[in-house]
């Protein structure tokens, strides 16, 4: 009985709530932007490599007046192993690493590197054991915070 009572348990229970510290709040994700935010978007799916959760907060200034909303992309992925990890993030490291604005960061994570064009967006991406979170801002106002980025980035990768 404590078999079939687990088989059913194990089968409808979501997985998926073990990964609740990869999550970026409302709250960090303002601090990124400089302003007032919501969550328009929010996906978590399994992968053949592991799990990937994605989120998506929309600065509550942009409007369809302009030609682009300002919005912070975030997206978790926890692989199988470290080592393919380690090499989904040496592909980006190694696409982004020729680009102006590049810069490898030592204190986030086991590895992590910054990029930016300085006008349109910046992107921090960092490698923690099997995982690897990716931070966007698509269009940089004077209100983003790079700093804050970076600062959020530390605070999730601690909490996975």
């Amino acid at each position: 009985m404590k078999t079939l009572v687990s088989i059913l348990l194990f089968n409808s229970f979501n997985f998926l709530s073990l990964f609740g510290g990869h999550k970026i709040t409302v709250e960090e994700a303002t601090l990124i932007l400089g302003e007032s935010c919501y969550q328009t978007e929010t996906e978590s799916t399994n992968k053949s490599f592991g799990h990937q959760f994605k989120s998506t907060f929309t600065a509550s200034s942009s409007s369809e007046n302009q030609a682009k909303m300002v919005a912070l992309y975030y997206m978790f992925e926890s692989y199988k192993d470290e080592t393919t990890a380690k090499k989904t993030f040496a592909t980006f490291r190694d696409l982004n690493n020729v680009s102006n604005g590049f810069e490898l960061l030592t204190n986030i994570g086991d590895e992590a590197f910054f990029q930016t064009d300085y006008s349109n967006f910046c992107i921090l991406i960092a490698r923690k054991n099997n995982e690897l979170i990716r931070l966007k801002v698509n269009k940089l106002t004077p209100k983003t915070s790079t700093s804050e980025l970076k600062k959020v980035a530390e605070k999730l990768l601690a909490r996975i």
